[in-house]
């Protein structure tokens, strides 16, 4: 009988631990990256400014499809399969910083793109992007902190974007961590 009771406790408590660590992980979660291209900031801002492009460059965009909106907002819907994200233009600089705002219903996180263009001497392009992502259920900070690994969507993203870049000339120059 006791063996029962063991065989009964031990997933419950495994249940209990995961849920602890899931209500006791942040809820928002900052990531930053930095990356060198041999690309001016004006062709790499081409590329990053082209949504209906992206299912062409990004490996997980199945479709982009631009949703209407309300005059001087910009929507677009990215479609990764059985699932997507709508996102929103909040602030376009030409050239120099791009922000994108994850925004819809119902969502089970928020997230904010930052993408910042700094031109080098040799020609090159420095690209910031830093992720700033609210998880607001326990299980998906979980997930995202342990399963889908945090700051992966910005490492797939500029893996993606240094091959667009080495199609359209030479090769990335360096990647860096941001602290």
């Amino acid at each position: 009988m006791l063996w029962v009771a063991v065989a009964f406790a031990v997933p419950v408590l495994g249940v209990v631990v995961l849920a602890l660590m899931a209500w006791l992980l942040p809820v928002h979660q900052l990531n930053r990256r930095s990356w060198d291209l041999p690309q001016p900031p004006e062709q790499v801002w081409r590329v990053l400014t082209d949504f209906q492009a992206y299912p062409s460059w990004r490996q997980q965009v199945k479709t982009v499809m631009r949703v209407p909106s309300a005059p001087h907002q910009e929507l677009w819907r990215e479609s990764y399969g059985s699932h997507g994200l709508t996102w929103r233009t909040e602030v376009e600089d030409p050239g120099q910083v791009l922000l994108r705002h994850v925004v819809g219903n119902k969502l089970e996180f928020s997230g904010v793109w930052r993408f910042e263009l700094i031109g080098l001497r040799h020609g090159g392009t420095r690209l910031n992007i830093t992720e700033a992502a609210e998880y607001y259920r326990p299980l998906q900070r979980l997930k995202a902190r342990f399963f889908t690994g945090q700051g992966r969507g910005v490492d797939r993203f500029l893996a993606d974007l240094a091959r667009e870049m080495q199609r359209q000339g030479p090769a990335p120059l360096a990647r860096h961590a941001l602290a």
